[in-house]
């Protein structure tokens, strides 16, 4: 296996695309799950995303940008590291349309031309610092950190319902009938104990090492490393636990994409390593100048600007603008992803 063959994947939705909207009017009134306009609001910087790829991952073999079918009229569909994918190219004509994104990320292991080790991002994560192969693969093992604990535990609110917690209980509960805990501290013992984990992770596997049972991961909401035969093996060990999480809209009670993530771990299929990358709610005006702070002194390598639901419309336009200005000022130059 090729050290550097790494592609980036990334998805991306225009919610302000009419076609969209009447798909979703006719789709969403019978139809069970999550609908928050939060889930499918639109920003404005996309474009900065490929920028910062060119600027501080110019080593990526090919960048895969993945859509409904509608792309960034910026786009340049000519440049050589760029694949534009549609769902229906490499997701079953049953699921469509969907505007679930775990029917998009399990799917993704059938695009077409993609390689073994790849990056997964939201449009919401950006590099934010140079960044070398070896941050995200070593010796064809995905970078990883097993942290574990006891936190993820079910938290109910009226506007958030479940969350993710429901999903971290279920991928965990298909990790625990397929794996053995102490037989996979054993197989690595290294993997499991190390600086990696810092004093709080090593306590916790202290605590952990009789256990025949995985309790839960720290989970980071930032780029995330696959093998594409990790998805290969789970859809023929779980077909249908993953076939029943591809509905319309996402739904708590199914297992979601960290699934692949902690098969991985499970199988010892990582290099262990800490990550560097900072988390952003964009709730409230004020949490720009922290954004601010970060893009300035690139102490992270990503940031994760994630959109909530406790974020009026008004305070979203107006940090949507800002970030705008930000991004603008820190990559003023077109990449090779957009049309002159």
């Amino acid at each position: 296996m090729k050290e550097r063959e790494i592609d980036f994947v990334v998805t991306w939705l225009d919610s302000t695309d009419p076609e969209w909207q009447k798909s979703l009017a006719l789709y969403s009134p019978n139809a069970k799950g999550r609908k928050e306009s939060a889930r499918f609001r639109s920003t404005d910087f996309f474009q900065y995303w490929f920028r910062a790829v060119e600027k501080y991952a110019p080593w990526v073999r090919k960048v895969f940008l993945v859509t409904n079918g509608k792309f960034p009229d910026w786009i340049n569909p000519d440049c050589p590291k760029l694949e534009l994918v549609k769902h229906e190219d490499f997701i079953p004509h049953d699921y469509l349309p969907t505007f679930n994104c775990r029917t998009i990320e399990f799917h993704l292991h059938k695009i077409k031309g993609l390689s073994e080790q790849f990056v997964y991002f939201n449009d919401d994560m950006l590099l934010n610092a140079p960044v070398k192969p070896d941050y995200y693969f070593r010796n064809g093992l995905p970078c990883d950190i097993n942290n574990e604990t006891f936190l993820n535990v079910p938290i109910y609110t009226k506007r958030n319902k479940f969350g993710n917690y429901m999903s971290m209980l279920a991928d965990i509960g298909v990790i625990n009938s397929h794996f053995n805990r102490r037989n996979t501290f054993r197989q690595s013992p290294r993997r499991w104990f190390g600086p990696h984990l810092g004093i709080k992770g090593n306590i916790v596997s202290c605590l952990l090492l009789d256990k025949r049972l995985f309790i839960g991961f720290s989970n980071y909401h930032t780029e995330q490393t696959f093998l594409k035969s990790t998805y290969d093996e789970l859809w023929e060990k779980e077909p249908e636990v993953l076939t029943a999480a591809c509905t319309r809209f996402r739904e708590d009670n199914t297992v979601n994409n960290y699934l692949f993530r902690y098969w991985q771990l499970a199988k010892n299929l990582f290099y262990p390593k800490r990550r560097n990358s900072e988390f952003f709610f964009l709730i409230e005006r004020k949490i720009v100048e922290s954004i601010e702070k970060a893009l300035e002194e690139e102490k992270y390598v990503s940031i994760c600007l994630n959109d909530d639901a406790l974020c009026t419309d008004e305070d979203f336009i107006y940090i949507n603008k800002r970030l705008q200005q930000l991004f603008e000022k820190k990559y003023p130059n077109k990449s090779s992803f957009e049309a002159i």
